[in-house]
């Protein structure tokens, strides 16, 4: 698919703002003690370096990445130039949030939450840029739902996989818990938002796909595809729940069952883009 560097783009980039505002969210709300800091560093690495794969995605989309510039002239007109605008300045913040930790062993709470609100502004420009296309099926919730399902469903996962086994070796099985619930539940709410998404499609259905365009087939195969994403995403979900449902006495490896969660939702997250951008492609 000629799109595949967008599949890159935009779903590491989703998963880069998620585990920021979802390890935050357990950074304020749950995690305690003077470890806090150190338990807070590594889901902000991760956040970063995602971000960074998915610029260095986006790179190979463009057929001269020196056009980006001129892109960025045009704030007042283009969702593009908007979305250019805002992963820079979400990536800077995020780029002195990372630094601050990794050379001064400093969280700056205020930093970071402006890194998290400059991120979700960046989802809400990335919705927004094929949301406002000529393809209908793209048109109206559907984008801004299934982009921010995404940012919440696999930035949890990830978050409470790169903090869980530290708790583990602090023997904070209650922070542990009350980490991998929020997880679940973050979850369940980008799941809900994804499928609000497709039922607004139903609105769209005797319409014409494109708008003052040439209509086509759609390309064969896409069923198939989402299920597959479905059946990906509930065995993610059963891994989450066996990990929150183990007894104290049981001495599972937090780590590895939630990396097994980790990769089938964000398998099934990849799945979805394909499927999306294979809808307008």
């Amino acid at each position: 698919m000629h799109e595949f560097p967008l599949v890159i783009f935009t779903l590491f980039m989703q998963a880069s703002v998620g585990c920021l505002v979802v390890s935050l969210l357990c950074y304020c709300r749950i995690l305690e003690g003077n470890e806090k800091k150190q338990l807070i560093k590594k889901p902000v690495v991760a956040s970063f370096v995602l971000g960074c794969v998915g610029l260095l995605g986006s790179l190979f989309h463009m057929g001269n990445p020196l056009h980006m510039f001129y892109t960025m002239v045009h704030v007042s007109s283009s969702w593009m130039s908007r979305e250019v605008w805002a992963t820079a300045i979400y990536m800077a913040l995020l780029f002195l949030s990372t630094a601050l930790l990794l050379l001064k062993n400093k969280a700056n709470s205020a930093l970071l939450v402006l890194s998290a609100i400059a991120g979700l502004v960046y989802m809400y420009a990335m919705s927004a840029l094929y949301a406002n296309t000529l393809f209908n099926l793209w048109g109206g919730l559907f984008t801004y739902a299934s982009f921010f399902g995404a940012v919440l469903l696999v930035g949890g996962v990830i978050a409470a996989s790169l903090l869980v086994g530290g708790l583990r070796s602090l023997g904070k099985e209650d922070q542990l818990k009350r980490v991998v619930k929020a997880s679940l539940g973050v979850g369940v709410v980008g799941i809900l938002l994804m499928l609000l998404g497709a039922l607004s499609l139903l609105s769209n259905i005797g319409e014409p796909i494109y708008m003052g365009m040439t209509p086509r087939e759609l390309p064969e195969g896409l069923l198939s595809l989402s299920i597959a994403r479905v059946a990906l995403i509930a065995v993610g979900v059963l891994f989450v729940g066996r990990l929150l449902c183990q007894k104290s006495s049981q001495s599972t490896n937090a780590t590895l069952v939630m990396s097994f969660a980790v990769l089938c939702i964000f398998a099934s997250e990849a799945v979805g883009r394909v499927v999306f951008f294979s809808l307008g492609g």
